[in-house]
């Protein structure tokens, strides 16, 4: 990937480049994980998520893309899944 227009284009990749633990914290937060769960996904170790969180350790660009993605595959589930019944979002959960 080595063009900032890829996957998301920019925007994406502004985040990707400023991705901090708060950020990373909430979006773990919003998936309904747990430091251990956002690891099995990234293939890390739960350790790496929490040092991440609070800052001890920098988030490689690469797990800060997969961590969008998942935040954003998860969003777009929910909205199929809200089409599909007719629901509004702040009533399906």
């Amino acid at each position: 990937m080595g063009s900032k227009e890829g996957v998301g284009g920019a925007y994406t990749w502004r985040i990707v480049e400023s991705m901090r633990g708060k950020d990373l914290l909430a979006i773990r937060i919003r998936l309904g994980l747990t430091q251990a769960g956002l690891a099995e996904r990234l293939g890390v170790t739960p350790n790496s998520v929490a040092r991440w969180e609070r800052n001890e350790m920098a988030i490689r660009k690469t797990v800060a893309l997969h961590v969008k993605l998942l935040a954003d595959t998860s969003v777009a589930t929910r909205a199929v899944r809200v089409k599909k019944r007719g629901l509004h979002p702040k009533t399906s959960r």
